[in-house]
């Protein structure tokens, strides 16, 4: 379970879209320890004085640990949760505050305090997710402020798959989640996109057909490949207890995955950053960068190596 979760914010409501997630991990886990991170940017002004520096930088290092002690009062987990003010680069701070305090999750928005430019994947964000050495869950900042679960309702939870070993790194997490908010409260499903005429595929047909007809043929052996491979990663997972489904739509990876996604309302989507060909195939920039961009849901990144 995620018993140490770190949740970056820079004072801004965009950035704060997080905290009904944050609380919903929190509350399904009593153990669960939670510290707010405000990353105070050292000033950086030509020829400033030392006297001039310190003294803007204490106040609004004094500034943000107002924010955050406040925000902290207002949760329902407050006596489990902590405030912390680090000087640094918004991405390098989160970054080495998450090594340091062996966090096991942060949770974070897309972006922050300046809207697209601020937090915007290729910023922050962005760096976060390729440098810090835990799980990344990152909601869309216009997303509604709802979390993620209810009593008496199941959690939706969608896992990409592509049979590699590296994309089923996203299984262990999903599994973590089930544990966290208990096996019979989480609904996985487990997806794998039929690629077709992606390799190995048959060419030419074992019997002369024609196009149409091998449309057809390469259609229907890619799905049972793809089946089959997940009918076994579900085995394993309804033997510890999961509830599964398994889908295989087939098209463009990333636009199958973001389509079944929106069409089905997910609460989260569990992936890995890269899958079968390492990182040219599921590389931030990738598959997984599209799908942070057209997904509604939440996201929890997972990095495969």
């Amino acid at each position: 379970m995620y018993s140490k979760i770190l949740v970056p914010l820079d004072g801004s409501d965009v950035a704060e879209c997080v905290l009904p997630h944050v609380e919903a991990l929190a509350t399904a886990n009593n153990s669960a320890t939670v510290t707010f991170l405000y990353a105070v940017q050292p000033l950086e002004v030509i020829m400033a004085k030392t006297a001039f520096k310190d003294k803007i930088e204490s106040e609004a290092r004094a500034a943000a640990q107002d924010y955050l002690d406040h925000l902290v009062s207002k949760q329902k987990y407050h006596e489990s949760a902590e405030a912390r003010v680090v000087m640094g680069k918004a991405a390098d701070a989160i970054v080495d505050y998450a090594r340091k305090s062996k966090a096991d999750l942060v949770v974070m928005a897309t972006h922050g305090l300046s809207g697209v430019k601020r937090w915007v994947r290729g910023s922050v964000a962005d760096k976060v997710l390729q440098e810090a050495p835990v799980p990344v869950w990152l909601i869309r900042a216009n997303a509604p402020k709802k979390g993620l679960h209810k009593k008496g309702q199941k959690m939706k939870v969608l896992v990409p798959l592509d049979g590699s070993e590296r994309a089923e790194k996203a299984l262990e997490h999903a599994s973590k989640l089930a544990e966290q908010f208990g096996k019979q409260s989480v609904d996985l499903t487990l997806l794998r996109v039929c690629e077709l005429f992606f390799p190995p595929y048959t060419y030419p047909p074992p019997t002369p057909m024609t196009w149409e007809e091998y449309l057809g043929y390469e259609t229907k052996r890619c799905k049972e490949i793809c089946q089959t491979y997940l009918s076994k990663v579900e085995d394993k997972l309804q033997q510890d207890g999961l509830t599964t489904h398994r889908e295989v739509p087939a098209g463009n990876v990333a636009e199958a995955i973001v389509d079944y996604a929106n069409k089905n309302n997910f609460d989260l989507l569990v992936m890995a950053t890269h899958g079968r060909s390492g990182l040219g195939r599921w590389a931030l920039g990738s598959i997984a960068d599209k799908v942070l961009s057209g997904a509604n849901s939440p996201i929890l990144l997972v990095r495969s190596t």
